[in-house]
């Protein structure tokens, strides 16, 4: 009876981190630090239209000494929640601060599988084959399939330059950190690489179905940046 018991316990479990997540809007403000030190702010926030769109636009503020680094991101994409599937809109990426201004805006013509630069005109050249994400909106893509444990975690993106990669991830186990929000039990994620130079981890909190709630940057074993959630509104 315990065994049976045991067993049962332990496929609730199973069954209840690899149950789906609902994509709902969401406002989420983190604190950004290096070192232990303030080093900034940022949000991500999730929203949804009346005619079916979503949009999820991303901010962080940093400043280090006379040094500044502000990135915005806004993603708009169709949702089918049915297949959990993405159908990418537009993808708007600007960074200010220190050094050079930069940014890249993309419209998306799911139909025709083409992405057009807004700003030139022209046509990306991308063999968009299949699902297609961006920087933004393959880290939503990526906690839903977390939390459906639908691995493996590879995904087509084009990135704030304009060009196309492919992103993979894996799961490296569970953790519980501390953040200004609260303690929290997650799944942390690693980002793999072809070379090791450049190391980022996300961590997904399910008791708040599966956001971000950190990510950490290293680049050479230096740390870059550590984005923990602060605030929250659902």
């Amino acid at each position: 009876m315990k065994l049976a018991l045991t067993m049962f316990l332990a496929l609730t479990a199973i069954a209840a981190v690899a149950e789906p997540v609902k994509l709902a809007p969401y406002e989420a403000h983190y604190k950004v630090t290096r070192g232990g030190s303030d080093y900034g702010e940022g949000y991500r926030m999730l929203e949804t239209s009346p005619n079916g769109e979503w949009q999820l636009r991303g901010k962080t503020d940093i400043s280090w000494f006379i040094l500044s680094d502000v990135r915005e991101t806004r993603s708009v994409f169709t949702y089918n929640e049915e297949h959990q599937r993405f159908d990418p809109i537009e993808f708007l990426y600007m960074r200010t601060g220190t050094g050079s201004d930069k940014s890249f805006h993309a419209s998306f013509d799911a139909d025709e599988q083409e992405v057009k630069n807004v700003d030139s005109g022209r046509l990306v050249d991308i063999d968009w084959q299949g699902a297609l994400y961006d920087e933004a909106s393959v880290i939503e893509k990526l906690r839903l399939d977390v939390a459906a444990d639908n691995a493996p975690y590879v995904y087509d993106i084009i990135d704030e330059k304009g060009q196309a990669d492919e992103y993979r991830f894996a799961v490296l186990g569970e953790e519980q950190i501390s953040t200004p929000y609260g303690q929290l039990d997650t799944v942390k994620v690693e980002r793999v690489r072809e070379n090791n130079r450049r190391q980022t981890y996300f961590w997904f909190a399910p008791e708040l179905d599966y956001l971000l709630v950190k990510m950490q940057q290293f680049k050479e074993g230096d740390e870059q940046a550590t984005m923990t959630l602060e605030k929250l509104n659902r």
